[in-house]
């Protein structure tokens, strides 16, 4: 993707200027967010996989 990217722009050397600079987040920011949001969904996947497991176990205390 960056091949890409930096042959559609010549090649040359890409070069940020102040203000772009400092909006961007810095790598632990980053990671952090990253970090957060992998923990919200591995929560969001165990807590559905416990809801089936009580609806199932629901069920069959239901049927017998």
């Amino acid at each position: 993707m960056a091949f890409m990217e930096s042959a559609r722009d010549g090649g040359g050397p890409h070069v940020l200027s102040g203000a772009s600079a400092t909006r961007l987040p810095s790598t632990w920011q980053r990671m952090t967010l990253e970090l957060i949001g992998t923990f919200f969904v591995l929560m969001g996947i165990a807590v559905g996989v416990l809801t089936l497991c009580f609806a199932l176990v629901v069920v069959d205390g239901i049927t017998h």
